[in-house]
């Protein structure tokens, strides 16, 4: 039985990466023959937000002392629970600075993947972050021979390019549904974390446009995290009222299928799972066009719409001409089920587990 085992942090959060990483990994346990392990690297192993098969072997690293200078003793934890594991791959899923040093941290040569989730156009909130950001993207080029794969969303600039790289989107996390989404609920959601990259300050100065004309509809935003700042902006601009502020929900589908609109205005957006999954709903999404992740799969006034940066008048009339307009808002919910027909689990999924059977025959090949 392949033994598979990912390498990746803050499970214990209702983020992107966690959902994903459950969807796929519960998946893979049930239909394939494969021994799954996760390492957590930053977080305990109890109070996971998803949940994970009860065959998935969840790990956590004891980290006290995160500071750079106890780099050697996490190299050390690491590679003793690799060593007990004793993994025929290795997926790589931490996107931060440690994730980018694992291909230097690991003793033995163990196929390794990398699973990519994030964006090129990342950017963080202070001078620091962005400093760190910057660094982590370098280490993790240095390290690009060392990987067997690279999984990303999009293949990144030529010059940058490398052989090992493949493109595998994430899967919807649900069967999409057969039944035609109704949208007749006066309701618009975003979802996602409550953070810089997500844009919500801009969200909230769209809401205000739209309000104007339409102050019977109302936002909801899902996530978790600090939303102070968001709530004195709402309330600076007189649309409290108009906006709700929502903790996360496991059964996001319920929450697709009792809104109307979609609303994205992440800074950036390696991929977007909340957007592909609503649009499998039939949602009528919005999003900013510079984003890329959005930008892959929103055919412009097709089967959703795309927003150029920061031109928030634009995406209130958008969002306006979808209340008004009842045909345009079901051709759209339409042409945007039909096309996350590409992203559903089984197809993604065959996908990964070729690319595992076809690592392994190449391991073996190297050992005859």
């Amino acid at each position: 039985m392949l033994r598979l085992l990912y390498i990746a942090t803050n499970l214990n959060t209702s983020g992107g990466v966690a959902r994903v990483l459950s969807v796929k990994l519960n998946y893979l346990v049930e239909v394939y023959p494969y021994e799954i392990h996760i390492i957590n690297t930053h977080g305990d192993t109890n109070n996971l937000f998803f949940s994970f098969d009860e065959k998935i072997q969840i790990h956590a690293l004891d980290r006290k002392n995160q500071k750079a200078q106890n780099l050697f003793s996490y190299r050390t934890k690491l590679n003793k629970k690799i060593e007990k594991i004793n993994p025929d791959i290795i997926i790589n899923c931490d996107n931060g600075l440690k994730g980018a040093l694992l291909p230097f941290l690991l003793k033995n040569r163990i196929p390794l993947i990398y699973e990519n989730h994030n964006s090129k156009n990342a950017k963080a909130p202070t001078i620091k972050d962005n400093l760190k950001l910057k660094l982590s993207f370098f280490i993790f080029y240095l390290g690009i021979s060392r990987y067997k794969w690279i999984i990303v969303y999009q293949y990144p600039n030529r010059n940058k390019r490398a052989k090992n790289f493949k493109v595998i989107p994430n899967p919807i996390g649900f069967e999409i549904p057969d039944k035609k989404h109704s949208l007749e609920n006066k309701e618009v959601i975003a979802v996602g974390r409550f953070s810089y990259q997500k844009g919500y300050d801009k969200l909230i100065k769209i809401w205000r446009l739209v309000s104007k004309k339409h102050p019977d509809w109302i936002l909801n935003i899902y996530g978790e995290g600090n939303h102070d700042d968001l709530i004195k902006l709402a309330q600076k601009l007189n649309v409290l009222s108009k906006v709700q502020f929502l903790k996360p929900v496991k059964n996001i589908k319920s929450v697709y299928l009792r809104a109307s609109i979609l609303l994205n205005t992440s800074r950036y957006e390696p991929f977007g799972l909340a957007v592909t999954e609503a649009m499998a709903c039939g949602l009528p999404v919005i999003a900013f066009e510079n984003t890329l992740g959005p930008k892959s799969y929103i055919h412009d006034g097709k089967n959703g719409f795309l927003i150029q940066k920061d031109n928030f008048e634009d995406y209130a009339n958008k969002v306006n001409m979808l209340i008004e307009n009842e045909n345009e808002m079901g051709r759209v919910s339409k042409s945007a089920k039909e096309s996350m027909k590409a992203y559903e689990l089984t197809k993604i999924m065959k996908i990964w587990h070729e690319l595992f059977q076809s690592v392994l025959l190449d391991k073996s090949k190297k050992h005859i």
